[in-house]
């Protein structure tokens, strides 16, 4: 249950995220907008602090320590609504932002809810790997949308989700079919996509996203070496890859929406990683090696065998036989 305060406290966290490039946030701004004294102002950042927020204390005003990389629900709700997406919930904690993004789905929550968190306690990758993010050092979340499409259609839905992410990330990022993205050899992203459906077709999708910003996960039986996307060289804050990837995420959708998967495909197969190489594709309890010749236009990798070419819907790479920088 969210009270008063929670919320007041949420709109100052907004107004220092949404204001980090200015030399400080005013605290009588603050008390303004929020309708209190600079007292309670003062109240609401010490209790940001305690949750482990840095914040500075300057002139006048507050401001986010250089170090600190909040995820401001409240603030990416108002960037990502141009696109026609949000609300954006986010959340210290829970056990897995798949599992509360497709209650909410089966709830009737409309396309464009996204869940975050910090942390996740029972996070999850592909095939029931465990997936265990420090606090503060991913984005962790999913997005709830609702495409009108037979279920046939959706099997594009992980290459889609995969090109957006990688839209939002910029040059250099690689993808390994179906959906893991790579920068220098590292992955710095993994995708999670499942699917409700009825008799008319396609209910939801939510896809589960998780990007390495800052640090690196425990990912149980991990097949590429991780790695994050912020570097000394090119710092990236969380807050700005949410909205980065949910904005992205919404013109892929309206894309697929009004002409098809055929623009996502070409962007796929730009930043491909597979194809032309050797591969072994795991699928079920049989393994499928030859060489890959990229993806159909249902998203199905297409792999020359010996025997013949054969097309898979489904599957895992768990072996790539060249240097995926």
């Amino acid at each position: 249950m969210t009270t008063d305060a929670d919320a007041r406290r949420e709109q100052v966290l907004a107004a220092l995220v949404s204001g980090r490039d200015q030399a400080s946030v005013s605290g009588q701004e603050l008390a303004e907008r929020l309708g209190c004294s600079r007292a309670a102002v003062h109240r609401h950042v010490d209790a940001l602090r305690r949750a482990g927020v840095a914040v500075d204390g300057v002139r006048d005003g507050y401001r986010l320590a250089d170090d600190a990389d909040p995820v401001s629900g409240l603030a990416a709700t108002e960037a990502v609504a141009g696109a026609g997406m949000g609300p954006v919930r986010w959340s210290a904690s829970t056990g897995s932002t798949n599992d509360d993004a497709v209650a909410a789905a089966r709830a009737g929550a409309p396309a464009g809810l996204v869940v975050g968190a910090d942390v996740q306690t029972a996070g999850r990758g592909r095939r029931g790997r465990t997936w265990a993010a420090r606090p503060g050092d991913a984005v962790l979340m999913s997005v709830l949308t609702r495409p009108r499409v037979d279920v046939a259609d959706a099997g594009v839905v992980p290459i889609l989700v995969a090109v957006a992410v990688a839209d939002a990330l910029g040059d250099g990022v690689g993808v390994i079919w179906p959906n893991d993205l790579v920068i220098g050899g590292r992955k710095v992203c993994g995708i999670l996509c499942e699917l409700g459906a009825d008799e008319s077709g396609v209910a939801w999708i939510v896809a589960g996203i998780g990007v390495n910003v800052h640090g690196v996960p425990a990912v149980a039986d991990a097949r590429w070496r991780p790695g994050a996307v912020s570097t000394d060289a090119a710092p990236r804050r969380r807050h700005d890859v949410v909205c980065d990837v949910v904005t992205h995420l919404a013109r892929r959708m309206d894309e697929w929406r009004d002409v098809g998967p055929g623009p996502a495909l070409a962007a796929f197969a730009a930043r491909d990683l597979l194809d032309g190489h050797g591969v072994t594709v795991t699928v079920g309890d049989h393994d499928v090696a030859g060489t890959a010749a990229g993806v159909d236009g249902q998203g199905r990798l297409v792999v020359h065998t010996p025997a013949g070419p054969q097309t898979l819907a489904a599957g895992e790479v768990t072996r790539v036989h060249h240097d995926l920088t």
